[in-house]
């Protein structure tokens, strides 16, 4: 390990929140950066004067301490710790947490895709125990909270201006919302369940194989199969949107029979 170590790095090795390997990386890029500080790294630095909170921060925030891996190690802590050890770490863990929050909300208002009111509300609705990874986790938690509206949310991702880091924010909480729709709201879904109608339909010319049509049909009346029709409509049924009114009257025919008169 090297000699020359931050002190709030140290103190938080020292309250076992990172491991020896966590802290040697950290030093190792620690002396990259002061190697480079006339170049523009996009790289957040540790300031010399920072305390353990903002340590923690540093760490989670440049990924040197795998996020995973921290969330179960803070879980783990009531049953490696108690009274004021345990506090002090809990403590560290919850400011840490709101420095890492907070700038991801901060981002948001950077790049302009909330106002300064959305940006004091969601700072006041941090969560004090779930970590906001980046701009677009906060983004999503805004939605979520409804600090930000479906609305607004749908503004931004249409408007044709903003910054092309603001853009791919918006794109991002775009692509997680739209892998955390139930399925029963995904488009495909409508598809499955029209396919599906059209299966049970021509399957109910197989379940009799040889089967003469009845007179009614040779008369032009549909022969209707209502063991098969309701599973038609169940699977459209449950296909549709919540809230949705029933628009679909589903006739399942045997044979080459015409569809019954409405």
């Amino acid at each position: 390990m090297t000699s020359h170590v931050h002190p709030a790095l140290a103190q938080v090795r020292q309250l076992l929140l990172i491991t020896d390997n966590e802290l040697d990386d950290a030093i190792a890029e620690l002396e990259i950066l002061a190697l480079n500080e006339e170049d523009d790294v996009d790289m957040p630095r540790l300031a010399a004067g920072a305390g353990p909170a903002e340590a923690l921060a540093w760490l989670l925030r440049t990924d040197l301490l795998p996020q995973d891996d921290f969330l179960r190690r803070v879980q783990d802590l009531p049953r490696r710790h108690g009274g004021e050890a345990l506090l002090e770490r809990q403590q560290l863990v919850a400011d840490a947490l709101k420095l890492v929050n907070g700038q991801a909300i901060d981002t948001l208002y950077d790049e302009d895709l909330i106002n300064q009111w959305q940006r004091d509300a969601a700072h006041a609705s941090l969560p004090e125990n779930r970590l906001l990874a980046s701009p677009i986790d906060a983004l999503r938690e805004m939605l979520r909270q409804g600090t930000l509206t479906a609305q607004q949310f749908e503004l931004l991702r249409t408007r044709q201006h903003g910054s092309e880091l603001g853009r791919i924010i918006v794109d991002g909480a775009a692509r997680q919302a739209r892998r955390e729709r139930p399925a029963y709201a995904r488009p495909g879904t409508w598809v499955m369940a029209a396919l599906l109608v059209l299966v049970l339909a021509f399957a109910g010319r197989a379940i009799l194989p040889g089967q003469a049509p009845s007179p009614a049909a040779v008369a032009g009346q549909g022969v209707e199969r209502p063991d098969l029709q309701q599973r038609a409509a169940h699977a459209v049924e449950s296909a549709r949107l919540p809230g949705a009114g029933a628009d679909l009257s589903i006739t399942v025919v045997q044979d080459d029979a015409t569809p019954p008169a409405r």
